[in-house]
């Protein structure tokens, strides 16, 4: 039975419209695509349509172009974006959905598009659950996909989650509309594939399967609710885009609840949608049992007596922006959120980047940040020469207070 609009429409929660679809072609996104449709013109708003043109295959790019030609019969705007560049040998697949992700993002981000729908559904769930398991996932992993996560600062919506891939393929037939049969989805060659064939012989309970993943979201947020009191007690997050740990509330939490304190954190520097790996975080931990500075994660962590501090490594600081470009809100380095307004109060060739190691410098500035950090934070330059610091109200020329135009992103 195809998906009614009552039913899609209840599954979008509070989205914002115009908002973006990635689709490939086949018929999980197609279906997507068709009901977001309906729900725009009834709402007399605005959807775009993302298409990837990976490379991957001879056949990408007359796909893309045929998906092209599909949405534009639809009376929808459909842009094609390409993954440029040098494709990797390994671990291909992860590799390529991440890029499609990025592509995806900066997308929407350079069009001030707030909303990325996504076409997962049930099956793909299922799916993602296995996987995890067979990579030796733990509880959150288990869970499966979020129906909600943002990314960037772009909402990524999964409205399809709750339906079965026969009531998506039902939806787009009833449209009589043909779709694209990605043929890496039933290659043996890669996990993805294999796990495919494996489930479909062995015949496995999907009721079963969402049954017990039900049962491991309320543990999961049972934890998510202590982790985010632990936060509160342990935890300060500083003016300079730095992180405070005490010590001593650090050293009696449960194995558990510390495993995911230092997940979340390195996850809040790196602005990555999933947390690092548990393998990545049990070496973190033994660091620190070391009481020695060290770097990983992109994060410098300084062992002291009374607290733990993270500080962003200098070289993971790459961020550059000309703030003429600046046409909305812009997360800089994962940590500063910057107002699009800043661009309106600078000459145009105004450059936002890393103050980083200027010796001359500490002889001007007096400030509780430490100097580790200083490199660290954002700078005003022009011409490579800084105008203003705005965390240290430090400004070569004029009085503005640039730091009104930065803010801190929060830890949650």
């Amino acid at each position: 039975m195809h998906i009614s609009i009552s039913e899609f429409e209840s599954c979008l929660d509070d989205v914002s419209f115009p908002l973006a679809v990635a689709i490939s072609g086949g018929v999980d996104s197609l279906a997507l695509l068709l009901l977001t449709h309906k729900v725009a013109q009834q709402r007399g708003q605005q959807l775009i349509a993302l298409t990837i043109d990976h490379g991957l295959r001879d056949q990408s790019k007359s796909e893309a172009i045929m998906v092209h030609q599909w949405v534009q019969e639809k009376g929808i705007e459909h842009i094609i974006l390409k993954w440029e560049g040098f494709k990797p040998l390994s671990r291909l697949q992860e590799k390529a959905r991440e890029a499609r992700y990025q592509l995806l993002l900066q997308w929407c981000k350079e069009n001030q598009i707030p909303t990325l729908l996504l076409g997962h559904h049930q099956q793909d769930q299922e799916e993602t659950f296995w996987l995890r398991l067979s990579a030796g996932s733990g509880l959150e992993g288990l869970t499966g996909m979020k129906k909600r996560v943002i990314r960037e600062g772009i909402v990524c919506l999964r409205p399809l989650l709750g339906f079965s891939k026969e009531r998506l393929i039902a939806t787009v037939k009833d449209e009589n509309q043909p779709w694209i049969e990605d043929p890496s989805n039933q290659n043996a060659q890669f996990f993805r594939g294999r796990f495919r064939s494996f489930l479909k012989e062995e015949g496995l309970s999907p009721q079963r399967l969402t049954k017990t993943m039900e049962k491991l979201q309320i543990d999961a947020d049972f934890i998510q609710d202590s982790l985010q009191k632990v936060l509160k007690d342990c935890v300060q997050l500083c003016e300079g885009g730095y992180i405070s740990i005490k010590r001593s509330v650090f050293q009696e939490l449960h194995p558990a609840l510390v495993q995911r304190l230092i997940s979340f954190l390195m996850q809040w520097y790196s602005g990555r949608a999933y947390p690092p790996r548990s393998s990545q975080v049990e070496i973190i931990l033994e660091k620190i049992k070391l009481s020695s500075p060290f770097t990983a994660g992109g994060i410098y962590w300084l062992l002291q007596q009374q607290e733990i501090l993270l500080l962003r490594e200098i070289s993971a600081v790459k961020d550059k922006i000309l703030l003429s470009n600046l046409q909305s809100s812009r997360l800089w380095d994962h940590r500063f959120w910057v107002d699009a307004q800043i661009q309106k109060n600078v000459p145009p060739e105004t450059v936002l980047a890393p103050l980083g190691t200027i010796p001359s410098l500490k002889k001007k500035i007096s400030s509780s940040i430490p100097s580790q950090v200083w490199p660290t934070l954002p700078a005003l330059w022009i011409k490579g020469k800084i105008v203003s610091i705005p965390q240290f109200c430090y400004n070569v020329e004029n009085k503005i207070e640039y730091g009104n135009f930065f803010c801190l992103k929060p830890l949650f």
